[in-house]
């Protein structure tokens, strides 16, 4: 699933703060890549582009990571 977030560097403050176990890494330069415990992974581009891989479908966090997405939106 892919999703737009109008301000990314936002969402990246709040998952910093809200999961502070989850990894932080940077494949490119355009990209950040944010891997949860429970096996989630989310990749946040500079676009605003945001993606999830894993189990994302029944995942809590991804769940509330949308609504997330949606406030900064609003």
């Amino acid at each position: 699933m892919t999703i737009k977030c109008n301000n990314p560097e936002m969402l990246i403050t709040f998952v910093k703060q809200k999961h502070p176990q989850a990894g932080f890494s940077n494949p490119t330069h355009l990209q950040t890549k944010i891997d949860f415990p429970c096996g989630l992974i989310m990749n946040i581009f500079n676009t605003g582009t945001v993606n999830f891989q894993g189990n994302s479908h029944e995942n809590r966090i991804a769940a509330d990571l949308l609504n997330v997405i949606d406030a900064i939106n609003r």
